[in-house]
């Protein structure tokens, strides 16, 4: 039987956390867009100055998920003002497919409820068919759209939003 946790990260996590980050980022959506357009976007989204600002953000916490202690992805949410985004739910390839996005969407949706929030919104590519697939599996409908920028290209991502009671 495999180990499965969930521990929160700080700075100490940050090349773990690029590491999968890019990985992820890259293995996702390389085939969609230009060698040029990708390596701007992972030069700056997961350089070591903008992680470690991410991590030391007062609204925003990382939890690694581990399988018998080997690091399998990581999830990132920010929670001000009542408004509680979860940012990122990235697990290495290796891992997908075996219910730890699952695992990790109900930790986010755990501190959601601590934190009294009655909403959680997530923004998904729209040619993201798998993440849209699972969001909405989840109980998340799409509210909107907003432009995300990857390197000189601008994408849609729909927001999701899924109630919590």
């Amino acid at each position: 039987m495999n180990k499965i946790e969930i521990v929160a990260c700080d700075k100490d996590d940050l090349h773990a956390i690029q590491r999968i980050s890019r990985q992820t980022f890259s293995d996702t959506f390389d085939e969609y867009n230009t060698a040029e357009n990708m390596n701007e976007f992972l030069d700056n989204a997961y350089s070591d100055e903008q992680l470690l600002q991410e991590l030391n953000d007062v609204n925003s916490q990382f939890y690694i998920v581990k399988i018998d202690g080997d690091i399998a992805g990581y999830t990132k949410i920010n929670f001000k003002d009542n408004e509680f985004e979860l940012e990122r739910i990235y697990v290495l390839q290796a891992y997908q497919k075996s219910g730890l996005g699952k695992l990790l969407l109900d930790h986010a949706i755990s501190s959601a409820k601590l934190l009294h929030c009655d909403h959680i919104n997530l923004g998904v590519w729209e040619h993201n068919e798998n993440a849209l697939a699972f969001y909405q599996k989840m109980g998340f409908k799409r509210i909107g759209q907003h432009v995300f920028k990857l390197g000189q290209d601008d994408q849609t991502d729909y927001i999701y939003q899924k109630k919590l009671n």
